[in-house]
């Protein structure tokens, strides 16, 4: 992945800082939680050393997952936050967020950023079984605004299937390039791209709240 200039990444992060004014984020990690080098983690503390409220969900067992214990957790940090929430989830995370979403409506949620949520459907690598409690894949659209990133050679989500789970839940899609699964192991930094994707949903957000209806 190509260096971003200083002068591109300062502006995407301004912006970003801009149009999450009023929201509370609400960080969703996957399978084996975010460590610290993990974008949600590099997000987590940029955005609240800039008095953007964020709120990161606690799992008892990351490694175990199943979906009721998930669910719940989830639900309370949801019940925690006082503003509109913007869910950004990665992987199971994703999933997590759109099969409660699909359930339960999700109230308090305005809008979700979905990275390359794990395609329970096809993937048969050997953390399949971990997180098989948390299918099928809901078919039916998100009751929010969403957009789903996903990535040109993600082992966990095709981009044709990322297409499709996008017209499925009317999502917007935005190509990552190739940057693998985004997760631990990828060396995205604070990723601008991102981010820039993240200050479109927030704008748009932003846009739908003032609009008469």
């Amino acid at each position: 992945m190509p260096p971003y200039a200083p002068d591109h990444g300062t502006t995407v992060e301004n912006a970003l800082i801009q149009a999450l004014a009023g929201f509370a984020i609400v960080i969703v990690p996957g399978l084996d939680g975010s460590g610290p080098r993990h974008w949600q983690s590099r997000w987590e503390l940029f955005l609240r050393l800039r008095g953007i409220t964020v709120h990161r969900v606690q799992q008892d067992d990351w490694t175990r997952p199943t979906y009721p214990d998930w669910k719940r957790q989830l639900q309370q940090t949801i019940h925690a936050c006082h503003q509109p929430v913007i869910l950004v989830a990665h992987s199971l995370g994703a999933v997590l967020s759109v099969r409660m979403a699909s359930e339960h409506g999700l109230d308090g949620v305005a809008g979700a950023f979905l990275v390359a949520p794990a395609d329970i459907d096809h993937h048969h690598g050997p953390d399949s079984g971990r997180i098989a409690s948390f299918g099928p894949l809901p078919a039916t659209p998100l009751p929010f605004p969403a957009v789903l990133m996903a990535s040109q050679d993600d082992e966990w989500l095709s981009m044709s299937r990322a297409r499709h789970l996008a017209v499925q839940w009317q999502a917007t899609l935005v190509n990552a390039g190739a940057v693998g699964h985004i997760g631990n192991h990828a060396r995205v930094g604070l990723w601008p791209d991102g981010m820039a994707a993240l200050d479109g949903l927030a704008r748009s957000l932003a846009v739908q709240a003032t609009c008469p209806l």
